[in-house]
This record gives structure tokens, C-alpha cells and sequence, in this order.
């Protein structure tokens, strides 16, 4: 996977172009409050309690068709370990505010710090930074992206980016709620589907948000004129998060 760098990165180039590039251009589209919807809010609320040290393990499959790391090279399937931990507020660098973070490890990868913003409605994306470089500038979003909000449903479109010579993208909607069975039980998911560009490369990426447990399944896939170059699929295997009842 060292040979890789540019299949796998981190959560804010997979959702923005470039998190500090004043050229992009954000458009949040707001749920409409309906009975239904007013239902749907109460059911996700809170969206995501928490105390310090929370975790999620998960089981993650990694595949590379053949011929993509080197030409004539054999496929690849990789299987690998991947953990989140909730770090509780942290202050980023000075000059930003505290936001929730998350850092994500992963052996054999430098372990990621995820940026957001939790609140009882909603969870907004700041972006990320590596703990291992703490005097580098964070990939910052201003003003945050919606990642998932109360009585969201299908259908319903959370933003939209993208550069404006068009050779950078990035989609967010909401799919289906659905039922998603994991290792720990069964559950109401929100399936939300994250698409773009980076040039030539097609990204999409599906997240299962399941409101109380936070992140249960993940899958990401890139493309090169059309030819899938890379998928990585994570499932949630254990979590000290006490599930709703």
C-alpha cells in the first residue's frame, strides 16, 4: 500500500477539492421540516452522545484490480484492522476553535484526525489534520460542510462543491434509510452517497450514519475512465458505544 498514495486519502480531499481554495463554491441544501420529517428528528436526536475515548473497530477489505500498481502486477486483497476514537474537543492550532475530533489508525498508514462539529441535530465536517504534524496547517472548512442532519431523508441533497473550471467535484445526498445488519445488531441507517472528480478520477463513496452509533459501514471506490482502480469496504465489528434500544 506504500506505492498507493494517491488511492487513499484523507476524509477532506475525499469530500472537498481543497479545503482552503477560494475558487470552490458550497451550496447546503436544507431539509424541509414536514410532519414526517418532524417524526423522522425525533427518532435521530441526539445524533451522535458521546464521552471521551469512545471507539469503533472495524474490519476493512482492500482491493487493487490486477495491472493497476505496475503494469502486468497481480490483483491485490488486502485485509486490515481500522480503528476511530473519539478524542473529545481539541483545538486544532491556534488561531481555530475546538471542534470534536476523531483520529482514525490504521496499520501501516499514518493515522488521520477527523474535524467536526456534533451537535443534537446535526454533525457538520471541519476537515482533518495529522497529529503527527502538528505544525501543519489543518485542511480546513469554512463555513462547515452538513454531514448528516435530523429527519434527513431520501432523496434530499446535503451540499455541493467543486472548482470552477469543473476538474474537481464533490456531491452529497442523501440514498435511502434503511435497515444495516453489522457484527453488534441491526439498526436504522441513513445511507448517504458521496461522488466527484479529481481530473480523471471518479470517486463515489457510501456511508451507512446509523443516529446514537455514529459511522457502521463505508464503501469507497475510485475509477479511471470508467476502470475501477481501487475499493475499500469497512464494517463495523465492535464499538464501547451502547446502541439505542
Amino acid at each position: 500500500m506504500k506505492n498507493l498514495p494517491y488511492l487513499i486519502l484523507p476524509v477532506c480531499h475525499i469530500l472537498l477539492v481543497s479545503c482552503d481554495d477560494k475558487k470552490e463554491q458550497a451550496e447546503e441544501t436544507k431539509p424541509v421540516v414536514t410532519e414526517a420529517t418532524r417524526d423522522l428528528m425525533a427518532v435521530d436526536i441526539p445524533m451522535l452522545p458521546l464521552k471521551k475515548g469512545d471507539f469503533w473497530k472495524y474490519k476493512v477489505s482492500i482491493e487493487i484490480p490486477a495491472g493497476i500498481t505496475s503494469e502486468g502486477a497481480s490483483a491485490v486483497e488486502i485485509d486490515q484492522e481500522k480503528t476511530r476514537t473519539y478524542l473529545g474537543k481539541v483545538k486544532v492550532a491556534k488561531d481555530y476553535p475546538e471542534v470534536d475530533a476523531f483520529d482514525v489508525t490504521m496499520r501501516g498508514e499514518a493515522t488521520e484526525r477527523e474535524l467536526v462539529e456534533i451537535h443534537e441535530d446535526r454533525i457538520l465536517m471541519r476537515g482533518s489534520t495529522r497529529p503527527d504534524q502538528l505544525d501543519a496547517k489543518p485542511l480546513w472548512m469554512d463555513p462547515p460542510i452538513p454531514f448528516v442532519v435530523a429527519g434527513i431523508r431520501a432523496g434530499q441533497e446535503m451540499a455541493s462543491l467543486g472548482l470552477k473550471d469543473g476538474s474537481r467535484s464533490r456531491g452529497i445526498k442523501v440514498v435511502a434509510r434503511e435497515k444495516l445488519t453489522t457484527a453488534i445488531g441491526e439498526f436504522p441507517a441513513i445511507r448517504l452517497l458521496m461522488t466527484g472528480n479529481d481530473g480523471k478520477f471518479e470517486l463515489r463513496k457510501t456511508i451507512w450514519f446509523v443516529p446514537g452509533l455514529g459511522i457502521a459501514k463505508e464503501e469507497k471506490t475510485r475509477y479511471a475512465e470508467g476502470k475501477l482502480i481501487f475499493r475499500e469496504t469497512t464494517l463495523l465489528e465492535e464499538t464501547s458505544v451502547i446502541p439505542r434500544q
